[in-house]
């Protein structure tokens, strides 16, 4: 399986949920479909539950300084 940090999971997600038309590279799409953090709906995906909760975690770890 393609190995991903999260910056690039939190990427991936951000432009398949802004419906970019720059989307992710098939082996970015094969693992978060494996991770369960996108879904195909029709033609397109969408993030999945856990995919929507791992990005909005991504964002709120920012330090409080």
């Amino acid at each position: 399986m393609l190995t991903l940090s999260a910056p690039a999971i939190t990427a991936a997600l951000q432009s398949i949920a802004e419906k970019s038309p720059n989307q992710p590279p098939d082996a970015v799409i094969d693992a978060l479909l494996a991770r369960e953090l996108i879904h195909r709906v029709g033609t397109h995906f969408e993030p999945t539950e856990f995919g929507r909760s791992y990005f909005r975690r991504a964002y709120s770890l920012r330090p409080t300084w």
